[in-house]
């Protein structure tokens, strides 16, 4: 077995991604780039020799809180996250949901955890420039300088190349394109390991958890090729 190259990892996590992987969040306009594309990152650039695991979990509910600290581990080195969710009580003062806050709190540990190892910062960087955010800090001038333009975060043609993985809806098999598969990593919480789907045979259900405009954007595309 071919012993594990953390530097060169490393550099492969810090890669730029490609153009459209940047969303907007729809709540307040923010770009963030999808959990499912940093651990898809990850996964690809260790060959699978890295793990994540909780630390600690506190659920508050008089405060109205869930926090959870992560670890993430890449070869032999190691970086902890924290990651908050907020509690809704029912009347009689319980939390609701609990499981899931502590899932997406997790998620965010997570996501806090790989951010320590710059996932992702090249092409948020050009979304962060006002003086106000750490993307016009000058010492961070070299993931400007070669991160993607600010329009080409924006979804547009990609590679139309295929990729192994095949379409699971009885019947079909179709293999999908890398257009396919790439949507199926910014649907939240799906593991498209498992459930792969071409674009037209993805369970509505599932489906409309990605926003709406990533797919009209994908609809055109892939309805292209």
């Amino acid at each position: 077995m071919e012993q594990f190259d953390y530097t060169k990892a490393i550099e492969l996590i810090k890669a730029p991604f490609p153009p459209g992987t940047v969303q907007k969040r729809g709540d307040n306009g923010r770009a963030y780039i999808p959990n499912q594309v940093y651990t898809d990152r990850v996964e690809a650039a260790t060959g699978s020799q890295w793990s994540r695991e909780i630390k600690e979990v506190e659920i508050n509910i008089p405060h109205g809180f869930v926090k959870v600290v992560a670890r993430v581990t890449i070869g032999e080195h190691y970086r902890d996250g924290v990651g908050f969710s907020e509690i809704e009580t029912d009347q009689n003062g319980k939390g609701k949901a609990l499981s899931n806050k502590v899932d997406k709190a997790y998620a965010e540990a997570v996501r806090e955890a790989l951010d320590t190892w710059q996932i992702g910062w090249k092409d948020l960087a050009p979304f962060y420039k006002e003086a106000k955010d750490w993307g016009s800090n000058p010492a961070l001038r070299h993931l400007l300088e070669s991160a993607p333009s600010d329009g080409s975060n924006d979804p547009g043609p990609q590679s139309r190349g295929l990729v192994g993985h095949n379409c699971i809806f009885s019947g079909c098999g179709k293999q999908l394109s890398r257009d396919e598969w790439d949507f199926l990593g910014l649907i939240p919480s799906l593991n498209r390991e498992k459930m792969i789907y071409c674009f037209s045979h993805i369970p509505n259900h599932i489906k409309k958890r990605a926003p709406v405009d990533v797919i009209a954007k994908y609809e055109d595309r892939i309805k292209s090729t």
